[in-house]
């Protein structure tokens, strides 16, 4: 009798190899989101964006001293 094959009836079923959804990542939009803190969106900046649920939530970059001084001129 194998008793390997006795045993792993007995044992926790092995996970599921899933990759965390709830990370961000770079959003690239046409059409103006409605960001997570309800702030206005800067021209500057990039747009993140992840799913929770069955919704995406976005949110922003905020600006650097650089990225101001470029939109200025």
């Amino acid at each position: 009798m194998d008793f390997v094959l006795l045993f792993n009836l007995f044992r926790q079923p092995k996970k599921a190899n899933v990759t965390d959804v709830t990370l961000w990542h770079k959003h690239e939009t046409l059409f103006p989101v409605r960001l997570v803190d309800a702030a206005a969106r800067n021209p500057s900046g990039q747009i993140w964006r992840r799913l929770t649920g069955l919704r995406w939530e976005y949110k922003q970059d905020p600006e650097t001293i650089e990225e101001f001084d470029a939109r200025q001129y």
